[in-house]
């Protein structure tokens, strides 16, 4: 076996032009299926984090029927004791009340209906990092009075810090809520929507405000790990009272989300799959060219005394050292590039932001490092080389000798 291994890795090699062109190809392939996969992966995940991290949490206790129907009535009230004892589990970062509503937000002529967001400020900063999209001026407190407004908001009301915001609504059972209120900070939202109509107060402002008492919308859940959503999930709901409550997952949040993800996965993997066909055909081609061109060679070998069987052997290790060289080759090449775009992801410019930003996308393209994009990608071109060793395999054993050494 030895022997076959020295001789299949010196046939590669005796003739290197052929060699470094199969190699060539295989990298090439690898390297643009690598890096179109990163991009693809690296924007889905960019929008889940936005999603989960900016907004929804990665589980929410609501009262039961509020997601359906966002009404400032369908609120509830969570006792403290339960809240600290849900921190204390090691798998929950930080639990964050919200109490969330809608208003009429008006700056001199201008009006517009905002989101209203009660947080707790240092909690909620805790998850969404919502401190680092500060633009100007200064981060709430839990007792400010004062509001934090999102950026394109700001510039379509034509407020700016230390300016005087009115808000306008219905509170809790009927009341009136309004009041004037001081712009502390402006800032620049991840998610396209929230960054047009998102407006912050600290959650005992907004308590006051919508006179809601010490209740809130939402008990948003920051897990440390993804993988434990679900158990967490689980024995949330054994451990409330189901008629009262209902507990969601991020998945569960951000439906439309994932299934635009999996429609856009979807045609990816069409193109990835047309990239493969490219591949495909490229590797058959080397393989036909490297068989054609040996046909005397293997004659001559079988003539001389050679088994069929170790002759295929040797081509098959050959094509799998050509295979493996050419992989290790293509993700050596698309590493430099994937890191740099990981740590400096594409941002777009000019009228493509608007266009992304209609349809709610961050506009930048991170990339992804996902080891599984590379490994995946391996296999494939492993598969495609495997099914390309039939036709030396088929050639060898249907080879007639004498027809051979005379070709």
């Amino acid at each position: 076996m030895k022997t076959i291994f020295k001789i299949a890795w010196r046939n590669i090699w005796r003739n290197k032009r052929r060699t470094l062109i199969t190699i060539a190809s295989i990298m090439f392939a690898l390297f643009f299926a690598i890096v179109m996969r990163g991009f693809q992966v690296g924007s889905y995940a960019k929008m889940k984090e936005n999603a989960i991290e900016s907004y929804s949490g990665y589980i929410q206790i609501h009262k039961k029927g509020y997601w359906d129907d966002k009404n400032i009535n369908n609120i509830f009230e969570f006792d403290q004791q339960k809240i600290n004892d849900l921190e204390s589990d090691p798998r929950i970062n930080v639990v964050i009340p919200r109490l969330e509503s809608f208003a009429l937000a008006s700056s001199g002529d201008a009006t517009k209906g905002v989101a209203v967001m009660g947080i707790s400020p240092e909690k909620e900063n805790n998850m969404t990092k919502i401190k680092s999209y500060l633009q100007k001026g200064d981060f709430i407190n839990a007792d400010d009075r004062s509001v934090l407004v999102a950026e394109e908001l700001a510039k379509f009301l034509k407020i700016n810090i230390n300016d005087t915001l009115v808000l306008f609504s219905s509170g809790y059972h009927g009341a009136t809520a309004a009041g004037l209120f001081h712009v502390k900070g402006i800032l620049k939202l991840p998610i396209p929507e929230m960054n047009r109509r998102t407006v912050y107060l600290s959650i005992t402002e907004a308590q006051n405000f919508f006179s809601t008492g010490e209740q809130f919308t939402a008990l948003a859940f920051d897990v440390d790990n993804l993988d434990d959503v679900n158990n967490i999930e689980q024995e949330l709901r054994l451990s409330i009272d189901q008629d009262k409550y209902e507990v969601m997952g991020w998945e569960v949040m951000n439906k439309e989300l994932l299934q635009m993800i999996e429609s856009d996965n979807a045609g990816g993997l069409i193109m990835i799959a047309i990239l493969y066909m490219v591949i495909a055909f490229g590797i058959l081609g080397t393989v036909l060219m490297m068989t054609n061109e040996r046909i005397r060679e293997f004659s001559m070998m079988i003539s001389i005394g050679m088994q069929k069987k170790k002759l295929i052997m040797v081509v098959i290790l050959e094509l799998i050292f050509l295979t493996i060289l050419g992989v290790i080759a293509g993700i050596i090449i698309s590493l430099p590039l994937m890191i740099y775009f990981f740590y400096n992801p594409i941002k777009f410019t000019g009228e493509v932001v608007e266009a992304m930003k209609d349809f709610n996308f961050e506009p930048i393209m991170p990339m992804s490092m996902d080891v599984q994009i590379f490994i995946y990608q391996a296999i494939v071109i492993m598969i495609i080389s495997l099914i390309a060793m039939y036709y030396p395999i088929l050639k060898i054993l249907k080879l007639n000798i004498v027809k051979g050494l005379k070709s």
